[in-house]
């Protein structure tokens, strides 16, 4: 076999990292969003004697999800949910919230202020006709557009725009980055995502835990993929929060959307190795901000090598255990490393996850290798034979 060497030595366990750390969002801003601190697993050594491979028995543990996001998420949902509830009920469509952080809401509404030129009544009639038409909350859409206008336009913050002739230039940005929000929904979300914008909830993230788990693939995987694409449309958001601003809803829509390609099977696939082999080839393509989950069912103290073969900086990569707990809560996590290799600590089903970094699409080899030391220590070759 291509890993056997001179001189066998002892299989050592790989040595566990610490316990993976989900960042809280502050109460004032910036908020900070569910962010997996990367952990750099130590490399152990591959059997160096000859080894045998044998196809483990079909182990579905049950996922904890006390290690996963969605437990932390469901408290912050319900209060952001509450928040939210409230400012629904305060401020109607065609009206300002009081502390100045959304005051440019009228800019979307008035389309037939006579104030305004024909040309302008007529893009926020244009922007209004496409928001019915994508479904889109209009409420949300003027929240969002808000909420960046003013990261942008930070000296604005408190100060209302008006419909006189000297605000007319903020107006037509303002109607601008509306316009691209559409434009980011549309080509990004699937109909049935942009419809709930604005409206996610704790019953959402705790449907979608159950729906991954059947797929014995984990929330924090899921966590992975909605991650790297939401980086990638929004990456001065890499530190956004859960669901206190606007722009949150969209990392769940994404959410939502990664949970249809696992099911569908465009972002799953399974490793199943041939009786009397070892080790399995991949290869694949990925857009900016894609990923790609791959499981295998394997057992404890099994060998397994894996290796990326990526171009450089332009990939994530994550190995999670089948039953993540305080002393192993991975492999690997959010990591720029592209080789692990080590004994497996669990029995059950084990995920590889590869997402994309970078800005353009890149194609990827991945190397998995497996075998199954049938005893604690492999006899040395005595000198005299070798």
């Amino acid at each position: 076999a291509a890993w056997t060497q001179n001189i066998p030595v002892r299989m050592q366990p790989a040595v566990p990292p610490p316990p993976r750390t989900i960042a809280v969002a502050p109460a004032a801003p910036p908020p900070t969003r569910v962010h997996h601190t990367p952990k750099t697993q130590p490399q152990a050594p591959l059997s160096q004697g000859p080894v045998t491979f044998s196809n483990p028995t079909q182990v579905r543990p049950r996922r904890s999800g006390g290690t996963g996001w969605l437990p932390m998420l469901a408290g912050l949902v319900v209060i952001g949910g509450v928040a939210a509830a409230l400012w629904w009920w305060i401020d109607p469509l065609d009206r300002r919230l009081g502390d100045g952080s959304e005051v440019v809401s009228q800019a979307e509404n008035d389309s037939d202020n006579p104030t305004f030129s024909e040309a302008e009544r007529a893009r926020k009639r244009e922007l209004r006709d496409r928001t019915l038409a994508l479904n889109v909350d209009r409420t949300y859409l003027t929240r969002l557009t808000d909420q960046l206008f003013f990261e942008q336009n930070p000296a604005l913050q408190g100060s209302p725009l008006t419909d006189q002739p000297q605000d007319e230039a903020l107006r037509a940005e303002w109607d601008a980055l509306a316009a691209a929000n559409l434009d980011l929904i549309e080509a990004n979300l699937s109909p049935e995502a942009q419809e709930k914008l604005g409206r996610y909830s704790p019953a959402d993230t705790d449907r979608w835990q159950r729906q991954v788990n059947e797929l014995n693939v984990s929330d924090n995987a899921l966590v992975d993929l909605a991650d790297a694409r939401f980086h990638q449309l929004f990456p001065e958001q890499r530190q956004g929060g859960f669901v206190e601003t606007p722009v949150d809803q969209i990392w769940f829509a994404l959410a939502q959307n990664s949970l249809a390609d696992l099911q569908s099977g465009s972002a799953l696939a399974e490793i199943q190795f041939a009786p009397g082999t070892y080790s399995e080839q991949l290869e694949g393509t990925l857009a900016p901000g894609e990923g790609q989950v791959y499981i295998l069912n394997l057992s404890a103290g099994q060998l397994m090598r894996v290796n990326l073969q990526a171009p450089a900086d332009s990939t994530q990569l994550s190995i999670y255990v089948p039953v993540p707990n305080e002393a192993t809560p991975h492999l690997l996590a959010d990591s720029g490393d592209m080789t692990w290799a080590g004994e497996l600590p669990q029995s059950g089903y084990y995920e590889i996850v590869i997402v994309s970094t970078t800005t353009n699409p890149i194609t990827y080899r991945l190397n998995v290798a497996v075998d199954n030391v049938e005893n604690d220590i492999i006899n040395p070759v005595p000198p005299e034979s070798q």
